[in-house]
C-alpha cells in the first residue's frame, strides 16, 4: 500500500482525556501527508477468552499495513492492566509502536509524571493546613498512577515534619458513586477529615456530593482536591482544585515520536515524560483562574447548544433503529443530520455468513449502496486511505455486542463529531444484536414447528401401523387356511381318495377365504392410500382442489387409534360436496392439533370420559368447521394466551406450547381461515373455523363462556 497510515488505538472518544490525546496526535500530524486512523476499542477485558474474541479486528487492522501504531495503553488497559494490552501489541510485530500511559517494554513510551504536579499541589495544601487531618481516597488496588499520587502526598507530609502514617486511606475505584458511598459511610461512622485528597476528579465529585448531602461546607469546613482537571472540574460548585493532566501534550508528543519512527523505524527512542501542573480553585479556598464572565458564559452557552443538537440527532437516529427500518434506509436517512456534524463519509462493513460456510463483508454507505468483499481482504474504501489535510478525523469503530461481532464502521468526520460516531456504532451494534435475536428466535420457532409437524406425522404413522395390522393379520390367517385346505385336497387327489363332497367343501372354503383375503387387502390398501395422501400433504406444500369432508375423514381414520383404551368417543358429521382449493397438509395439521389438544387438555390424555365432536357444514360464506368437546375447558386467562408460542398448561408433562400457535400460523398465513375459540373452566372447549372473506385480514378471537354456577 503506497499511502502511509498511522493507526491510533484508544478505548473511547466519550471521555475528555481521550479527546485531548487524539487532538494532540492530530495536531502533530496536521502538516503531514499521512492518514491518521483512530479506532475506539473500549477497555480491554481481563479474561483471555474474552480477549481472544476481540482479536478479529486487529487482523483487519494489520491488513491495512499501518506504518506506525500509537496506543493509549493507560486507557485500553484501565480494567485489565498491561497484560491484555501487551498481547494486542504483539499482533503488530514489525510495526513501530508508540505507547501512551504506563510503561510497556520494547516500545517508545510517552508517560505522565504523576508525581511532580501532585507533589507541588500537596506542598501548598499541607503548608496552609499544617495541623489538619488528611484522608486519601485512592484508585483501584494496584493502580500505579494512584500509588504515585499517594506517594507525592506522603512526601509533602513528611517534608513538613509530619508523619505519613497520620494520613487515613480509603480504597476507591476512581468512580463518583464509589467515592460518595465511601464518604457517606465514613461520615456516618463519626469519622472526620479536614482535607480529602482524591486520586482523580471523578472521586472528588463523589466526595463533594457526599459533603453537600451531609450539610458540610467546602471549603469552609473541609477542603477537597482531585487529579485530571477535566472540563467539569472548573464547573463544579465549588470549583475543584486539581492537577492538570496534560492529555493533549501527551498526544502531541506521541505523534512527534511516531513521526520520528517513520523517518527511522529501527531507532530506539528514549521514554519521554510530560509533567502535570497544579490548578487552584475554590475547594482549597483559592480564587479561580481569571476568565471574563462574558467569555465564560458564551463558551458555556455554545457547549449547551452543541450538546442539545447532538442529543437531538442521536434521538433521530435511535428512532430509526427502533423502528426496525432496513439499515440501507437508516444510512440514507442519516446522511443529512450527519452532514450537519461535518461527517463527510460513513460506511458499514457487516460480516455475513452464507450457508455455504464462506465469509464476506457487506458494505452499506450513506447512499444505501455497497458491495460484497471477501473476508480476507481489508475492507476500507480507497478514498478513506488517501492523505487528508481538512482536519477531519478518520475513524474505525467495531460493531460488537457482548461476545458477538458484526463487523465495523468507518467514518471521516470533524473532531467534535467523533464521540457521536462512536455512539452511532454502539446503537447500531445493539440494533444488529436485537435483529440477530429476532432471526434466531424465528429460526427456532420454525424448527420447533417443524418438529411438532414431524411428531404429528409420527403419530399418523403409528396410527396407520396399528390400524393396518388387523386387516393384514386377518388376510394372513385366511391365506394360511386356504393353503392348508389346498394341500389337503392335493393329498386326496394323489391317493385317489377325493370325493364329490370333499371337493364341494373345499370350493366353499376357498371362496370364503378368498373373500376374506380380498376384503382385508382392500382395507389395507385403503388405509395405505389415505396415509400416502395425508403424509404427502403434511410434508409437501402443494396446493390442490379436494373434497374437504372426504379429506377430513381420511385424516381422522389415522387418528382414531389414539382413542383406543380410553373412554373418549369421536363423533364426526361432515357434509359432502364442500370442495376447496387450498393446502391439504395445512388442513391436516390444523385438524390433528385440534384433535390432540382436545384429547390432551380436555380429557387428560384419555383419563377422563367424554366426546369430541367434529362437524362440517355448508354456509353462505362457504363452510363452518367446528371442533367441540365436553372436557375440562379453560379459564379466561388461559384462553387469552392460547395462541401464544410456548404457552402451555402441561409444562413438564410433554406439552410444547406450540400446538395452538401452529394452528394460528397455518390459518393466518396459509389457509386464510378465521378461528373463534370459546371455553370456560369445566364447560368444554369449542373452536369454530371459517374461510376469511376475500380481502379481509385474518381474525383470531377468544370468547369466554359463562363460568358454571356464576
Amino acid at each position: 500500500m503506497s499511502h502511509k497510515i498511522a493507526l491510533v488505538l484508544v478505548p473511547t472518544f466519550i471521555h475528555t482525556i481521550e479527546q485531548r490525546i487524539c487532538s494532540g496526535i492530530a495536531e502533530a500530524f496536521s502538516d503531514q501527508a499521512i492518514r491518521v486512523i483512530f479506532a475506539p476499542l473500549q477497555y480491554l477485558p481481563e479474561s483471555a477468552a474474552q480477549l481472544d474474541r476481540c482479536l478479529w479486528i486487529h487482523h483487519q487492522f494489520r491488513a491495512l499495513q499501518p506504518s506506525v501504531l500509537i496506543g493509549y495503553g493507560g486507557g485500553l488497559g484501565y480494567v485489565s492492566g498491561n497484560g491484555s494490552y501487551e498481547k494486542i501489541l504483539a499482533l503488530y510485530q514489525g510495526i513501530p509502536i508508540v505507547n501512551i500511559g504506563s510503561a510497556v517494554p520494547d516500545v517508545a513510551n510517552v508517560l505522565v509524571d504523576n508525581f511532580d504536579g501532585m507533589y507541588e499541589l500537596m506542598v501548598d495544601v499541607v503548608a496552609r493546613r499544617s495541623t489538619a487531618r488528611f484522608l486519601y481516597l485512592s484508585g483501584p488496588v494496584g493502580n500505579v498512577d494512584s500509588q504515585i499520587r499517594q506517594h507525592a502526598l506522603y512526601r509533602a507530609f513528611e517534608e513538613s515534619g509530619r508523619s505519613s502514617t497520620d494520613i487515613e486511606v480509603l480504597v476507591g475505584n476512581f468512580t463518583t458513586l464509589a467515592a460518595r458511598t465511601l464518604i457517606d459511610a465514613y461520615l456516618a461512622a463519626g469519622s472526620w477529615a479536614d482535607v480529602i485528597v482524591c486520586g482523580n476528579d471523578l472521586s472528588a465529585k463523589g466526595v463533594l456530593d457526599s459533603l453537600k448531602a451531609h450539610g458540610i461546607e467546602c471549603p469552609g469546613q473541609c477542603w477537597v482536591t482531585g487529579y485530571d482537571d477535566f472540563e467539569y472540574a472548573a464547573a463544579m460548585l465549588p470549583g475543584l482544585t486539581t492537577v492538570h493532566f496534560p492529555a493533549k501534550a501527551l498526544g502531541k508528543l506521541a505523534g512527534e515520536q511516531a513521526l520520528a519512527l517513520l523517518v527511522k523505524p529501527t531507532q530506539r527512542l528514549v521514554d519521554r515524560v510530560v509533567k502535570g501542573t497544579p490548578v487552584f480553585r475554590e475547594t482549597t479556598d483559592n480564587s479561580p483562574p481569571t476568565v471574563s464572565n462574558h467569555d465564560q458564559n458564551l463558551s458555556e452557552q455554545w457547549a449547551l447548544i452543541y450538546q442539545r443538537d447532538n442529543k437531538s440527532r442521536k434521538l433521530d437516529l435511535l428512532r430509526l433503529l427502533k423502528a426496525q427500518v432496513p439499515l440501507a434506509e437508516v444510512m440514507v436517512s442519516a446522511k443529512a443530520p450527519l452532514a450537519e456534524l461535518e461527517v463527510d463519509q460513513l460506511s458499514l462493513f457487516l460480516l455475513t455468513h452464507p450457508e455455504d460456510g464462506s465469509r464476506f463483508f457487506s458494505e452499506i454507505n450513506l447512499a444505501g449502496q455497497g458491495t460484497n468483499i471477501p473476508y480476507a481482504q481489508p475492507v476500507i474504501p480507497l478514498s478513506f486511505l488517501e492523505p487528508v489535510s481538512s482536519g477531519n478525523y478518520s475513524l474505525i469503530c467495531t460493531l460488537e455486542f457482548d461476545d458477538e461481532h458484526f463487523g465495523y464502521m468507518v467514518a471521516s468526520c470533524a473532531p467534535d463529531a467523533a464521540e457521536f460516531i462512536e455512539v452511532i456504532g454502539v446503537q447500531l451494534s445493539e440494533a444488529l444484536h436485537a435483529d440477530a435475536l429476532v432471526r434466531t428466535s424465528e429460526h427456532y420457532r420454525q424448527l420447533n414447528e417443524m418438529n411438532a409437524r414431524m411428531a404429528s406425522l409420527g403419530s399418523l404413522v403409528c396410527g396407520v401401523a396399528h390400524e393396518i395390522n388387523t386387516p393384514i393379520g386377518t388376510g394372513k390367517l385366511a391365506a394360511s387356511s386356504l393353503l392348508t385346505a389346498t394341500h389337503a385336497l392335493q393329498a386326496q387327489i394323489s391317493n385317489n381318495s377325493m370325493t364329490r363332497s370333499n371337493f364341494d367343501a373345499y370350493l366353499t372354503d376357498a371362496i370364503e377365504y378368498a373373500e376374506i383375503i380380498f376384503q382385508s387387502l382392500s382395507r389395507a390398501a385403503n388405509l395405505i392410500s389415505n396415509f400416502k395422501l395425508v403424509s404427502v400433504d403434511q410434508t409437501g406444500e402443494a396446493k390442490r382442489i379436494f373434497d374437504l369432508g372426504d379429506y377430513l375423514t381420511s385424516v381422522l381414520v389415522s387418528l382414531r387409534h389414539q382413542l383406543k383404551g380410553t373412554q373418549v368417543e369421536l363423533i364426526t358429521d361432515f357434509e359432502s360436496g364442500i370442495v376447496v382449493d387450498t393446502y391439504p397438509g395445512a388442513v391436516a395439521q390444523v385438524v390433528t392439533n385440534l384433535f390432540m389438544n382436545a384429547l390432551a387438555h380436555g380429557f387428560d390424555d384419555g383419563e377422563l370420559a367424554g366426546t369430541i365432536e367434529m362437524r362440517l357444514k355448508k354456509t353462505r360464506s362457504g363452510f363452518e368447521l367446528s371442533t367441540q368437546d365436553n372436557g375440562k375447558g379453560a379459564n379466561a386467562a388461559i384462553v387469552k394466551q392460547i395462541f401464544d408460542p410456548f404457552f402451555t398448561t402441561t409444562r413438564g408433562k410433554g406439552g410444547s406450547g406450540l400446538g395452538m400457535h401452529i394452528v394460528y400460523n397455518l390459518l393466518s398465513q396459509k389457509l386464510f381461515w378465521t378461528i373463534e375459540v370459546q371455553s370456560a373452566q369445566g364447560n368444554g372447549f369449542r373452536a369454530l373455523l371459517k374461510p376469511a372473506a376475500r380481502h379481509q385480514s385474518f381474525e383470531a378471537s377468544a370468547v369466554d363462556l359463562v363460568e358454571p354456577n356464576s
